[in-house]
């Protein structure tokens, strides 16, 4: 008789919100009939004081960066490491462990699971990166992915500190944090708050595309050298 052999097959899926609130962001893996959780700590028998959340990258280095949600004080601990002292959470509903990092200033602008956010939220978010300009702050922002309620806060961001046309912003932000930004209702939330800006704004918008390049190139440097 033949020796049969044992096929595993296996596929890598992302949990969802809706799956598990605690665990949404992080993947789980499909081997045949078994479902296996991989957690974000890839060695999670060896003790670690930090390790990053889900997504992280950073925009602007030493500026602003973004993440998925940070569900454990480890995550929070990397980003204070990272030199990041204020966390604007935009998921309604869900606040990381802050409470347990004494030097991370937190700020919760709630937008609910997939809405977009308004141009009254956007003008809130940009009011809180000036006060935390002026206060020396490192910012950190995410969602739940921190791709679309996040992407576009960061494309405003842009947008409104350095003038760049709604364009040149999202195809930044897309290129620092793939997958951000993609449906048209993001586009149009950012075109709306660049309408609200210039109204009676005489300041000119628009970059070159080496000012973009170099940003981009930028962030993944410095994320790049974050991650390890």
């Amino acid at each position: 008789m033949e020796d049969e052999t044992y096929q595993v097959y296996s596929r890598m899926e992302e949990i969802t919100e809706q799956e598990d609130r605690n665990l949404a962001g992080a993947k789980k893996e499909i081997r045949n009939e078994l479902t296996v959780i991989i957690p974000e700590n890839p060695f999670p028998e060896i003790a670690v004081d930090a390790y990053p959340p889900l997504k992280f990258s950073w925009v602007i280095p030493k500026k602003i960066a973004a993440m998925a949600f940070p569900r454990n004080v480890e995550n929070l601990k990397f980003l204070v490491n990272q030199g990041i002292t204020h966390l604007v959470t935009l998921s309604a509903g869900k606040k990381p462990p802050v409470d347990d990092i004494a030097r991370l200033r937190w700020t919760e602008i709630p937008i609910e699971e997939f809405a977009v956010p308004t141009t009254e939220e956007i003008k809130k978010f940009i009011e809180v990166c000036k006060r935390a300009d002026k206060n020396g702050e490192v910012m950190g922002i995410h969602c739940r992915q921190g791709r679309s309620r996040s992407g576009v806060m960061l494309a405003c961001y842009l947008v409104h500190f350095h003038r760049f046309m709604p364009d040149q912003a999202m195809n930044t932000i897309r290129m620092i944090r793939p997958g951000s930004l993609d449906f048209e209702e993001h586009e149009e939330a950012v075109g709306m708050y660049f309408q609200y800006l210039t109204e009676d704004n005489p300041l000119k918008f628009g970059v070159s595309g080496d000012v973009m390049e170099e940003m981009i190139e930028s962030a993944k440097e410095a994320t790049k050298k974050a991650l390890g």
